[in-house]
């Protein structure tokens, strides 16, 4: 079967290339090359065993009112370069959203400078090297209570999903599961002690003053990005959404099923790409304030996203957000970014912004916004 796919994949390219453009020649040839390489290795790869699922945190009824808040939330949108890593830090609870790259060391250090001891909740959007590479580190150094994941899919499936994918490569949604880093924070949850869970949509949790609503995934797709663990989260009367690297096809599913997604904060998805953040799920989320983490552009990155039409933060979502007035932070543009709230109000500070934007008090609810059927 490799054997076939590489031949067969050869003779499409060459027919083309006569007709193609330098960029097209660069681009067929480097998924060529990837899609190879995916198909040798992952073959070997055996499936993780996942942890049974054993939650420490019990779900409530969604009528339960939200908590009232007694203190300050400080929310750190990390700047860790292409990575997301979001500390969410209440008066009675300690989450973190992520955790960076593998083999670098910047979420640990950040967490121990803000004075974090220990964390009630770590979430792992999905089992991306980006949002899960620190993990096995974070519950090396703290005592962690609970981890919730979305799980990951088996080695079967993400040969699979590479034969089915590969011409999307360098866009919205590649990366096999079985990585190293995957691995070893599934070994490192299991030595941690910690509660483990695979929540799902329409669950409601609380932690202390915080109310966490689980708006995604509802079931497995197989597709990483799209099953993105999903949360939206309370605290007094604002409101955070956290939606990981689901694309658009998730968010239209959130809608469909009727989600409160309304939100004063939003983390944009998959790091501001033009495969998420859609017009719908704007309108539905009504953000007054959009957060996205990216590196920093070099002449060779900004050659790949010429290329493979990857960029992130891409222009066609931040004309999107432009048209609809809503601030926008970046961390390849603000550095670390820190929400703060008392939950009634509410300010941005940014690491290199000297002049942070306040905003009114919340005073009432949002709008209300049907979307969907």
């Amino acid at each position: 079967m490799k054997a076939n796919a590489c031949q067969g994949l050869c003779r499409l390219n060459i027919k083309h290339y006569c007709h193609a453009g330098w960029k097209e020649i660069v681009h067929r040839t480097l998924l060529s090359i990837l899609f190879v390489g995916t198909v040798l290795v992952s073959g070997c790869r055996v499936p993780v065993e996942m942890p049974t699922p054993a939650p420490g945190i019990e779900p409530i009824p969604a009528t339960e009112p939200t908590p009232q808040p007694h203190g300050t939330l400080k929310v750190h949108y990390m700047d860790i370069d292409t990575a997301d890593a979001t500390l969410l830090q209440g008066p009675d609870f300690t989450i973190l959203i992520d955790a960076g790259l593998p083999d670098r060391d910047e979420v640990v250090p950040y967490l121990k400078a803000t004075g974090v001891e220990s964390i009630d909740l770590l979430i792992g959007t999905h089992p991306h090297d980006d949002h899960i590479g620190q993990f096995p580190q974070v519950l090396h150094a703290f005592p962690v209570s609970e981890v919730w994941m979305s799980r990951g899919i088996t080695a079967a499936q993400t040969v699979q999903r590479a034969i089915r994918t590969f011409p999307r490569v360098m866009e919205t949604d590649w990366c096999v599961d079985t990585t190293r880093a995957f691995r070893q924070t599934i070994d490192a949850v299991a030595a941690s002690g910690a509660a483990y869970n695979e929540p799902r949509a329409g669950e409601v949790y609380t932690l202390g003053s915080a109310r966490i609503e689980v708006v995604h995934p509802e079931r497995l797709t197989g597709n990483l990005n799209d099953d993105s663990l999903s949360v939206r989260i309370t605290f007094g009367a604002v409101v955070f959404l956290f939606t990981g690297d689901a694309g658009i096809d998730a968010e239209h599913s959130m809608i469909a099923r009727r989600h409160d997604l309304r939100a004063h904060i939003l983390q944009l998805g998959h790091h501001g790409s033009r495969g998420a953040s859609s017009q719908e799920f704007l309108e539905a989320v009504q953000p007054e304030v959009a957060i996205y983490s990216a590196g920093e552009v070099n002449w060779l990155t900004r050659f790949f996203r010429e290329v493979f039409s990857s960029s992130k933060p891409h222009p066609e979502m931040l004309n999107r957000l432009a048209a609809m007035d809503i601030s926008v932070y970046g961390t390849n543009v603000h550095g670390t970014i820190v929400v703060i709230t008392d939950g009634v109000t509410y300010e941005v500070v940014s690491e290199h912004d000297t002049l942070p934007v306040t905003h009114d008090t919340v005073e009432h609810e949002l709008e209300s916004v049907v979307v969907g059927g």
